[in-house]
C-alpha cells in the first residue's frame, strides 16, 4: 500500500509540473503621486527637489517637476523663495535656518505641466533642533581585544563627543570617502543610552569612541569626511521605518512592506499624502585624512 501512495504523490508532482500554462495577470498602473523632499539647515543652502513617483511598469527615472513655485516659512512667515537649479526638478535658496524655529514649505504646481497634474502641496512643521559639536576624530588600530571592539582588525576613524544632556535628541550620520558619499545607507542613532555622556572617554565604565569608519585600505591614502544632523522625532521614525523597507531582505524576520508616510500632504486635505520628507536640522562636520 505504502508503494501505491508513492505512486500517486509521483503521478500528482508530474501533474504540478506538466502545467505551465500562461496565466495573465491584469496589474492596475497606479496613479501618479507627488514626491518632495529637502531640508533646512543652521548652515545652509536650503533646498528642495520636486518630482513623482512612476508607473508600476514604467521604466528609467521618475519625472522630474520643473517650473513650481516653491516657497519655504519660518514660524508660519515667508522667508525664502526657491529658485530653479540647472538640475531638474531641483530648487534652492542660500537661506540659513535658526535654531528652535520651525520651518516648513508650500510647493505649486501650476496647470499644464509636463510632469504632474496642477496642486499646491505643503510639508508638516519641522523645528530645528540641536547637535552635537565633535570633539576630535583620530584614526586608530583597533581589533577584538582593543576598546572599541572590531571583529576585522585594522585603522579606523574615531569620532569624540559630548553628547548634550536632555533625553530626546537624535541624530544622523551622512559620511563621505574622497568626495563620495555612500549614499545607498540611512545611520541614525539616538540618545537613550548616553544622554548627557562624553562618548570616548577612557575607563571601564567610560563610553568608547564612536568607529564611524574604517578599516582603512593599507596602500591608499583616504580622506573621510562625516556630517552629523539633528532630526526631529517625526523624522527619526520615518528613517527608521523607511530603513527597514528599503534594506529588507525577504527574511523570516523582516518586518511586512507598507507605504512609507512622510510629512508631505495636498494643502487643505491633511489625510492626502504625498511622498517624501522636508526637515529641519543643525549641522556639524568633521574629517581625516589618513595614509598608511
Amino acid at each position: 500500500m505504502k508503494k501505491i501512495y508513492n505512486i500517486y504523490i509521483a503521478l500528482f508532482a508530474l501533474f504540478l509540473v506538466s502545467c505551465q500554462d500562461v496565466i495573465e495577470l491584469d496589474v492596475p498602473d497606479t496613479a501618479q503621486n507627488i514626491a518632495i523632499s529637502g531640508r533646512v539647515t543652521d548652515q545652509g543652502p536650503t533646498y528642495v527637489t520636486v518630482s513623482t513617483t512612476a508607473g508600476f511598469f514604467d521604466n528609467g527615472r521618475t519625472p522630474q517637476v520643473e517650473n513650481a513655485a516653491v516657497v519655504l516659512y519660518e514660524d508660519g512667515d515667508t522667508v525664502a523663495i526657491l529658485s530653479p537649479d540647472s538640475v531638474p526638478g531641483l530648487y534652492s535658496n542660500p537661506f540659513v535656518g535658526t535654531l528652535g524655529r520651525t520651518y516648513e514649505i508650500s510647493v505649486e504646481v501650476f496647470p499644464g505641466n509636463p510632469a504632474f497634474n496642477q496642486g499646491l502641496w505643503r510639508s508638516k512643521p519641522e523645528q530645528l533642533t540641536r547637535v552635537f559639536t565633535i570633539d576630535s576624530i583620530q584614526v586608530k588600530f583597533l581589533d577584538r581585544n582593543t576598546t572599541p571592539q572590531v571583529f576585522e582588525e585594522g585603522f579606523y576613524a574615531l569620532m569624540y563627543f559630548r553628547e548634550p544632556p536632555g533625553e530626546g535628541d537624535n541624530y544622523r550620520v551622512r559620511r563621505w570617502k574622497n568626495d563620495s558619499l555612500f549614499s545607498r545607507e540611512i545611520f541614525i542613532f539616538e540618545d537613550r543610552f548616553f544622554d548627557g555622556r562624553y562618548v570616548g572617554e577612557p575607563g571601564p565604565f567610560g563610553i568608547p569612541a564612536f568607529d564611524f569608519f574604517g578599516p582603512f585600505d593599507d596602500d591608499k591614502t583616504d580622506s573621510i569626511t562625516v556630517e552629523i544632523s539633528s532630526l526631529s522625532t517625526d523624522y527619526y521614525d520615518f528613517l527608521s521605518i523607511l530603513s527597514e523597507q528599503v534594506f529588507n531582505v525577504g527574511g523570516t524576520f523582516d518586518p511586512p512592506p507598507q507605504t512609507v508616510i512622510g510629512n508631505i500632504f495636498e494643502a487643505g486635505k491633511p489625510d492626502e499624502f504625498g511622498f517624501g520628507y522636508f526637515s529641519a536640522s543643525s549641522l556639524d562636520i568633521g574629517g581625516i585624512r589618513f595614509s598608511n
